[in-house]
């Protein structure tokens, strides 16, 4: 019985060894990650990270029910983008946005976007 179990187990790792060409083996491994791609000075857009970003830092005063929307009101893209006063508050003089700031990192990415002409 023993020599029956020995013969047995050798055929299974015999088998095991050969079940999986070097071919198999590189088909199996799992594909790069395919989630969202890092937002850069090279792709940068509204939609992929300024349109968050005014959402986040100044629709609490100039949205919708913002005590500032008088002065000016993020109303999309095209609110920023008719409004030269946006980029110079944010970039040039920093006076936006009152209370906050702006990470370097958001700075230089609002920056490009800007620079690159506020692509959607």
């Amino acid at each position: 019985m023993k020599k029956q179990n020995s013969i047995f187990l050798l055929a299974v790792i015999t088998a095991l060894l050969f079940a999986c060409s070097k071919r198999q083996a590189e088909e199996l491994k799992p594909a790069a990650p395919t989630g969202p791609t890092a937002v850069t000075t090279a792709n940068v857009t509204y939609n992929n990270f300024a349109g968050a970003l005014f959402q986040t830092k100044c629709n609490s005063c100039h949205g919708p029910n913002g005590g500032l929307k008088g002065v000016w009101a993020l109303n999309g893209l095209a609110s920023i983008k008719n409004d030269a006063r946006v980029a110079n508050a944010v970039l040039v003089t920093k006076t936006m946005p009152q209370g906050g700031s702006l990470t370097a990192n958001e700075r230089e990415l609002l920056q490009a976007w800007v620079d690159k002409g506020m692509p959607e």
